[in-house]
C-alpha cells in the first residue's frame, strides 16, 4: 500500500473520530469512512473504521466505540460494499449497484436494528419506558423540559421519551445515505470518484414498500406499549425514504422554474428550523407511487429524462 494512502486512511480515521467526539459534529463522523471508501474501496474504508474504532475505545471508552461501530461504521461499510458492485453491459458500461436498493438496504439494516435495540435493552418495561425514567434522573435535561415544554409529569416524560425515539430512529437511514452523498459528491467535485454520480431525478422507490408502513402505521395505533412506539419508529423510517423521494421530486419538477435556486434553499431553511415540513415532502414522494408528478410536470418542447416517460 502506498505510503500516501495509509496516510489518507490514517487522517480519514483521526477526523471521523474527531466528528465524532464533538457532538455537534457527531452526524457527520461517517463521511470521511465513505470518502475513502467510496475513492479507493471497501478494504481501506474498513480499515479507516477500525482505527477509528480504535481511538475511540481508547480515548473515550470502550461502549461508546461499539455504539460508533453499530450506529455508523458498520452501516457504513455495508453501503459502500454494496455502492461499488457493478457488472459490465452488453456495450461495455458499467452498470452500478441501484440507489433504490442502497435506500432498501439502509431501510432493512436500520429497521433490523431498531428492533433488536427494543427487544434487547429496556428491560420488562420497554425501551421507552426505561428512556423515560433516564431523563427523569437527569435532572439537567428534565429541567431543560420543564422550561422548554412544561414538561413534568411521568405520563408526558414518556410522551417526550417516544416522540424522541421514533425521531432518532427515523433519522437513522437519513444521516446514513446523507453521509455517503456527501462523501460522493465532494469526491465527484475532485474527480476521484469510483461510482458515478446518481441522476436522482428519475429516482423512484417500489410500490410494495406502501403495505409494510401501513402495517406500522397501523400497529403503532393499536399495539399497546413499546411495541406501539416500535412500529411507530419503524413507519418513520419508511417515510423518511420517502422524504428522499419527494426532495428528488421537486428537484426534478422545478429544474425549468425561474429562481429555483432560491427556492430551494428556502425549502431546505425551513425543514431544518421547522420538522412538520418534513411531512408534506415525505406525503409527496408517497403520493408518486400514484400520480407520477414527474411526469404530469413534463414539458411537452423538450425530452423527457425520467425513464418510462413517453416523448
Amino acid at each position: 500500500m502506498a505510503n500516501t494512502q495509509l496516510l489518507r486512511i490514517v487522517f480519514a480515521a483521526i477526523g471521523s473520530f474527531v466528528l465524532f467526539a464533538a457532538l455537534i459534529f457527531m452526524p457527520f463522523a461517517p463521511v470521511p469512512v465513505a470518502a475513502i471508501g467510496l475513492s479507493f474501496g471497501v478494504a481501506q474504508a474498513a480499515m479507516v473504521a477500525a482505527l477509528a474504532i480504535m481511538m475511540t475505545a481508547i480515548i473515550l471508552s470502550p461502549p461508546l466505540a461499539m455504539v460508533f461501530a453499530i450506529t455508523f461504521l458498520v452501516p457504513t461499510i455495508v453501503l459502500v460494499r454494496q455502492a461499488l458492485l457493478s457488472r459490465q453491459a452488453a456495450n461495455g458500461d458499467y452498470i452500478f449497484f441501484p440507489l433504490t436498493q442502497l435506500i432498501m438496504l439502509t431501510l432493512g439494516m436500520t429497521g433490523i436494528g431498531a428492533s433488536l435495540l427494543f427487544l434487547i435493552t429496556g428491560g420488562a418495561d420497554g425501551l421507552p419506558v426505561s428512556f423515560a425514567n433516564a431523563i427523569q434522573q437527569s435532572p439537567e435535561v428534565r429541567t431543560a423540559l420543564m422550561q422548554v415544554y412544561g414538561i413534568s409529569s411521568e405520563e408526558e416524560m414518556l410522551w417526550i421519551a417516544n416522540v424522541m425515539l421514533v425521531s432518532g430512529f427515523a433519522g437513522w437511514p437519513l444521516l446514513l445515505l446523507g453521509n455517503m452523498q456527501i462523501a460522493q459528491a465532494l469526491l465527484v467535485r475532485v474527480k476521484r470518484n469510483l461510482r458515478p454520480q446518481e441522476n436522482y431525478d428519475t429516482l423512484q422507490l417500489p410500490r410494495r414498500l406502501v403495505a409494510p408502513l401501513a402495517i406500522f402505521m397501523a400497529g403503532a395505533a393499536l399495539l399497546p406499549g413499546w411495541p406501539a412506539t416500535l412500529s411507530a419508529a419503524l413507519a418513520a423510517m419508511i417515510l423518511a425514504a420517502y422524504f428522499l423521494l419527494g426532495l428528488a421530486i421537486i428537484h426534478a419538477i422545478s429544474r425549468h422554474w425561474n429562481g429555483r435556486g432560491l427556492l430551494l434553499a428556502a425549502l431546505y431553511f425551513l425543514i431544518f428550523v421547522m420538522a412538520w415540513v418534513i411531512i408534506p415532502v415525505s406525503l409527496m414522494g408517497l403520493l408518486d407511487t400514484r400520480f407520477d408528478f414527474r411526469k404530469l410536470n413534463q414539458r411537452p418542447d423538450k425530452p423527457s429524462n425520467v425513464e418510462g416517460d413517453e416523448e
